[in-house]
């Protein structure tokens, strides 16, 4: 199992919803049991993104209580985590294909014990799921987030085309990082990009002599409109298939990317896992 945070140097930079794009795209394109969570849930973004999907799978379920992190936390504290146990407290958005784990408030004000008991439960998760998402809160100094990180298999790094920015990451990364974050794996992924901007990726690879790829999650107006609509699933099944001159062709292209790339990190051939046409 690849477990995968997703974090950034500072707020604002949109992680939850890269995220939950990359887990969307990922359990409607590939075979691969996908786990995606927001462990520090404040608005309930990621759980509102998803709304339509969870309302249709889980409409005896949503309402009520016994579900996510908060029960998880303390099945794990009372040591009886089991294989199927994550499984059984998520919402379902694609099924056999991607579960959702509602996120605790409770860890923004993080208890004795509680980190490692969250850490105990995705560790538990990889016994059932080839892959977690978990979307890490942002910045230097939160305990859950560092603990997320140390974790990880791989850590994505979200930036956006502000110089300030791109200058934290690319000229003083070790002031701006998590120390946990030096020695991890990691990919960089740029959210909310416009490829007419002068700060394009390629310049930016230039300016800064960078080899390794930089990875993007376009701005686009409908995918946003679709978040707001809580039908992220549904905005990538209608345009899962667009052509070429569509205008959510690109925004599908560099999730996939996005998406392949990140699979083929942690170990997974796409070519074997990808769902063919009319599945």
């Amino acid at each position: 199992m690849g477990k995968i945070a997703l974090w950034g140097m500072q707020h604002g930079l949109g992680v939850t919803s890269a995220t939950a794009a990359l887990a969307a795209f990922i359990g409607l394109e590939y075979d691969v049991r996908t786990l995606v969570s927001q462990p520090q849930r404040t608005d309930g973004d990621m759980e509102r993104f998803f709304n339509k999907t969870i309302n249709q799978y889980n409409r005896q379920f949503f309402a009520i209580g016994g579900l996510g992190l908060d029960s998880l936390e303390r099945v794990a504290k009372s040591s009886k985590l089991e294989r199927n146990s994550v499984k059984n407290y998520t919402l379902m958005v694609e099924r056999n294909r991607l579960d959702l784990l509602w996120g605790s408030e409770r860890l923004n004000r993080p208890q004795q014990g509680s980190i490692e008991a969250v850490n105990m439960v995705f560790r538990m998760a990889a016994e059932y799921y080839g892959i977690s998402l978990l979307d890490a809160r942002s910045g230097q100094d939160n305990e859950v987030s560092n603990s997320l990180i140390r974790d990880a298999d791989l850590v994505v790094i979200c930036v956006n085309q502000n110089i300030s920015v791109l200058e934290k990451y690319f000229d003083n990364q070790r002031k701006h990082w998590p120390e946990v974050l030096e020695e991890k794996p990691h990919l960089l992924l740029m959210t909310q990009y416009d490829p007419m901007s002068k700060y394009k990726i390629k310049n930016i690879a230039n300016k800064y002599k960078l080899k390794a790829p930089i990875l993007t999650i376009p701005y686009n107006t409908s995918f946003k409109d679709h978040l707001n609509d809580g039908d992220i699933k549904g905005f990538f099944a209608r345009n899962r298939f667009v052509g070429s001159s569509h205008e959510n062709h690109y925004f599908i292209q560099e999730v996939g990317r996005a998406a392949k790339t990140i699979l083929h990190e942690i170990g997974i051939n796409t070519k074997l896992k990808r769902i063919e046409r009319g599945n």
